[in-house]
């Protein structure tokens, strides 16, 4: 196809991408996509929970949840997210769900879960099997619409199903592991494994344990304090337990309270589950464990699934940064975007980690922080009109060189965190660069030399980079191809820039897109305009078969509504839940064909 032509189909593309991406802005200028986005993980998470926290008062909540989860059960047993293959630890948590409200409403007994001190059996706490519930609950236990046998093959099913992935101890996350073999103590189901000891001492240590575990570091508290409560430890190990106690609890009640006392933890219902897991069995805060319930009960869908955690920031910060791309920034429409970003800047220092106000989260004014979010919401500040001047977008760079770590990179919240889990991420990283530079800040920026020295020293050795929230290769290689050919003035730059260059050309597939790099899997909408703009930004001409090629992938690909279908490729736990994102995908790919479109334009006038 003639360039000219092919810029001509882009021209067509952008506005009717950008026309998608407004269609979804909110009166208050967020950009939302109202489409649920509901997650089996959390809601097993949320049954269980409510099954320790106030089983009678929870009958229906657990009981729908409980339907849906069976009505949803996939046919070679397990769960995931619509467009994502089954999943281990879905599958797992679920399981547990499932077993554990077939017991029945029980209280937390002193020396365990249930009043014996044990996990339930096949058989369950009562002599049916089933549990004793308000007028309405269904006497036979099951859900409605279901049979008996039905919810009762469902756990076999399931756990034939885990086994055949691996089971939980296959899980690239040790804390996950560690969980699901705890859930499955608590139902009465088989798992590998000692359950893990969660020290509570060490929030004695609180610079420690807030490297140590950084967004964790809540719902550890929680789950540690459920761990003393029940777990035998001699002399010195009670006395530990009973200095470290009222530390834990004042993590999470300093979150509860900072939050506005809502009872939910950071807008999402799988942190709050976690966290009202923790306190119901350990018999503390039996307020914030009646607040977190209530929260979840409130959270349910009107099908009695619960959904992921809502993005308002994160969709506002990659649909405006596509529609910035695209020319719109003087648009009378991205105003009240403005505001909203501002608004949801958080003026408050989240003391539970450390961290100075200053910063965004991924949701609302009152989500945790986010070194990602904080860095995107900054930039697009500087990047709208009369941003040289806002003074929140100043703040936001603060945040960020007070929590750069002493190595020069970013880690999600927690300066210095520990390495991998939430720890020093090169997408993140890059992107930090990123606002820097859109600050003023110049190439030579101590803050910006720092992190470009670093990130040439972790690139893989295939010259490739990570991402914390992306999986695969091709999202933190393009964003820190990016950075440093804006940015980087040595050797070892130029070096580090031509090997993932090169690397994003070996992994481009037969069809012009990128997937995850691995050679496995399809090309995804997301993955390619990562490519794109990486490679443009590395000075690939328009006309290169590489960039072309995408650029007429992500055409092919626009649906009639002008926005792009999305792929799994985004992590909700790190190598354990993914999730498709709409909103992502309409931003990624508009950006990155205006960013070709502005790349190819001059080329044609020469």
């Amino acid at each position: 196809m003639p360039a000219s032509a092919l810029t001509d189909r882009v021209d067509a593309a952008v506005a009717a991408g950008a026309e998608a991406l407004f269609a979804h802005r909110r009166a208050d200028g967020a950009f939302v996509f109202g489409a649920r986005r509901t997650s089996p993980l959390n809601t097993a998470g949320a049954v269980i929970a409510l099954h320790f926290a106030d089983p009678r008062g929870s009958a229906e909540a657990i009981e729908r949840g409980v339907a849906w989860l069976c009505r949803n059960q996939r046919d070679d047993g397990g769960w995931a997210m619509p467009g994502v293959p089954t999943e281990p630890l879905a599958t797992a948590v679920a399981a547990a769900a499932l077993r554990l409200t077939a017991t029945g409403p029980t209280a937390p007994g002193p020396t365990g879960a249930h009043p014996t001190g044990t996990a339930p059996g096949p058989t369950g706490a009562h002599p049916t099997g089933t549990a004793p519930g308000p007028t309405g609950a269904h006497p036979t236990g099951t859900a409605p619409g279901r049979t008996a046998p039905d919810r009762a093959a469902a756990v076999p099913a399931a756990l034939a199903r885990l086994a055949a992935l691996g089971g939980a101890e296959g899980l690239p996350e040790p804390a996950m592991a560690a969980l699901c073999r705890q859930l499955h103590a608590l139902a009465g189901l088989p798992y590998q494994g000692a359950p893990r000891r969660l020290p509570l001492e060490l929030l004695l240590l609180p610079g420690l344990s807030r490297r140590l575990l950084s967004l964790r570091l809540p719902i550890f508290a929680a789950q540690a304090l459920a761990q003393a409560e029940h777990r035998r430890r001699g002399p010195v190990g009670r006395a530990l337990d009973r200095l470290a106690g009222p530390r834990a609890l004042a993590v999470v009640r300093g979150a509860y309270e900072r939050e506005g006392a809502t009872g939910g933890f950071s807008t999402d219902p799988w942190l709050t589950a976690l966290i009202c897991l923790g306190l119901a069995r350990s018999g503390r805060a039996p307020d914030l464990t009646a607040a977190a319930a209530r929260w979840l009960r409130r959270a349910a869908g009107a099908d009695g699934s619960w959904d992921l955690m809502p993005l308002d920031v994160t969709w506002t910060n990659f649909a405006t940064a596509a529609l910035l791309e695209a020319g719109h920034a003087a648009d009378p429409r991205l105003v009240a975007t403005r505001a909203m970003l501002r608004a949801h800047q958080q003026k408050e220092p989240f003391a539970a980690f450390g961290c100075p106000p200053g910063f965004w989260g991924f949701s609302s004014p009152r989500s945790w922080p986010m070194a990602l979010e904080t860095a995107e919401a900054s930039s697009l500040l500087f990047r709208l009109p009369g941003g040289a001047d806002d003074g929140h977008a100043r703040d936001g760079i603060a945040w960020l060189t007070a929590t750069q770590d002493s190595a020069g990179t970013w880690s999600l919240c927690v300066r210095d965190s520990k390495p991998g889990g939430f720890g020093p991420c090169p997408q993140m990283t890059a992107k930090a660069v990123g606002a820097l530079l859109d600050s003023g800040a110049p190439p030579g920026d101590a803050r910006v030399a720092r992190a470009l020295r670093r990130l040439a020293a972790v690139q893989r050795p295939d010259g490739s980079y990570e991402a914390l929230w992306y999986r695969g290769g091709t999202a933190g290689t393009a964003a820190v191809l990016e950075a440093l050919t804006r940015a980087g003035t040595t050797d070892a730059h130029r070096r580090a820039a031509r090997r993932a260059t090169d690397w994003l050309l070996r992994t481009r597939r037969d069809d012009g897109s990128w997937g995850a790099g691995d050679g496995g899997g399809p090309g995804t909408v997301e993955d390619t305009a990562w490519a794109l703009r990486g490679l443009l930004a590395a000075g690939l001409p328009p006309d290169h078969p590489a960039p072309a090629a995408a650029a007429h992938r992500l055409l092919e690909a626009q649906r009639a509504d002008g926005g792009w279908p999305p792929s799994p490729v985004h992590e909700y736990i790190r190598g354990c839940a993914r999730y498709a994102d709409e909103g992502i995908a309409t931003g990624l790919a508009l950006r990155a064909l205006a960013h070709y479109r502005t790349a190819a334009r001059p080329q044609e006038g020469s």
